[in-house]
């Protein structure tokens, strides 16, 4: 990592800029068979051929075997075609930072996930507003409710949530890149996801054996993920700044939980985590005591080099080099966009029978499945199949390998995917939640 300077800028040791200007001042974006360019440029100066490429719309169609041969991959690569990492403690403003220096680049911005982006489904229903009817351990909290209560067990539940949903982003934000050709700008990678785990062991809010479970399904998780970011921009931000900046905001619970201790952890957490990042990406580290602007940082991306590599010279951009041809692109655009087999090796027969924490008791699944039904959907039908909620009709063609919703394509597992995967012996044997049993809760609590 390149030693840190205080200010508004660290440079990077890469210097040299080889895009293509014109006449005119615009770097002119053409395609290579390796499929990528030089450096980074701001929005105004890119220039796409005439006959760049439509962004293949991935959201409604996914991508298939019989996609790749008609739509290729690599004409869509640019120069920006980067994907471009924001990190940084709690408070330390990576938000908008982040929004800006996307804007500047014309990226497409992705903030760093929250549970709330998973608790309210497609039709409105939050499923908060029905936690009182859940079995406790599908009242998976979201971040207050985490502020209020982190010694609860649910905290662990949470943070394994957390993760994979993280895990989806992460091979999101790479589909968008390889459909579209557009840069992103991230927030938070499940690189880094383990800083709050370390964090949170240290409080003592997670279980030695969650702990170890952690690191377990880490290792399994991250090669599928395959593509390191190109840059990581680290805002480092003292951890007193953070504390002021989190009592601004104001949030009570927040103020309580997150203290000294709690960020000082993640704040060495991260050293481990850049130390990793450097294999793989540039890496710029500001000095965040005093916030920089964007501006700077852009000036900064301008001036490295992201087209560099040499096969016996390290790791950095690597995995972005290998692919050599559209068949070898078109591979790896498949898996990361529909995330099926990335997630299966990742997550699928992973045992949890020693983590008392991600126990989940058949009845209780059961029950939950039932209140799904009786007072959430108040259907038998999962997401997308429910004519009286607004959903188009919907035959057996909508049946997608790894995906029961009627869509191609989904954000997070844990949005709605997960649903249609649950099972029990009631709904097994009653798929009409016809015993549904409103006192259950009570009764079993």
């Amino acid at each position: 990592m390149n030693a840190l300077r205080r200010g508004t800028r660290l440079l990077s040791p890469l210097w040299s800029v080889g895009a293509q200007a014109s006449a005119t001042g615009a770097v002119t974006a053409t395609a290579r068979p390796e499929g990528q360019r030089r450096t980074i440029v701001n929005r105004t100066l890119l220039r796409l051929p005439e006959d760049y490429p439509e962004p293949w719309d991935y959201k409604e169609k996914s991508f298939t075997f019989t996609n790749s041969i008609f739509d290729r991959t690599m004409p869509r690569f640019t120069q920006n075609s980067k994907l471009i990492v924001i990190e940084g403690n709690i408070g330390a403003g990576k938000s908008t930072m982040a929004k800006e220096l996307a804007d500047q680049l014309g990226f497409y911005y992705m903030p760093e996930f929250k549970m709330d982006d998973i608790l309210v489904d497609r039709y409105g229903n939050d499923l908060r507003n029905f936690y009182h009817l859940f079995p406790e351990r599908f009242r998976i909290p979201d971040v207050n409710m985490f502020y209020k209560n982190p010694m609860s067990d649910l905290t662990a539940a949470m943070q394994d949530r957390i993760f994979t949903c993280r895990f989806d982003q992460y091979l999101n934000a790479l589909a968008h890149i390889m459909n579209t050709g557009q840069g992103v700008v991230l927030e938070r990678t499940p690189h880094t996801d383990f800083v709050f785990t370390n964090a949170m062991r240290d409080k003592n809010w997670i279980s030695l054996p969650y702990f170890k479970h952690y690191y377990y399904v880490r290792k399994l998780a991250m090669p599928q993920l395959h593509f390191w970011p190109h840059l990581v921009i680290y805002l480092d931000t003292p951890v007193q700044k953070c504390l002021e900046n989190i009592k601004k905001r104001g949030n009570p619970a927040e103020i309580a939980a997150v203290d000294e201790q709690y960020l000082s952890v993640i704040a060495e957490s991260y050293k481990d985590s850049l130390n990793e990042f450097k294999k793989h990406s540039k890496i710029l580290a500001y000095d965040w005591s005093k916030p920089g602007d964007a501006d700077s940082i852009v000036e900064d991306i301008e001036r490295m080099d992201f087209d560099f590599f040499e096969w016996h010279s390290g790791e950095i951009f690597e995995e972005w080099f290998l692919p050599q041809d559209e068949v070898s692109w078109g591979g790896w655009r498949m898996h990361v966009t529909n995330k099926f087999e990335a997630r299966v090796a990742a997550f699928d027969n992973v045992k949890t029978s020693e983590v008392g924490e991600l126990y989940i008791n058949p009845r209780d699944q059961g029950h939950f499945i039932h209140t799904m039904k009786t007072k959430v959907l108040k259907s038998p039908y999962g997401y997308g199949y429910n004519e009286h909620l607004g959903d188009e009709k919907t035959g057996m063609g909508a049946h997608i390998l790894g995906n029961t919703l009627p869509e191609r394509w989904y954000e997070y597992y844990f949005k709605e995917a997960y649903y249609e995967d649950m099972a029990s012996m009631e709904s097994g044997l009653d798929p009409w939640a016809l015993s549904y049993d409103p006192d259950y809760v009570h009764a079993h609590h």
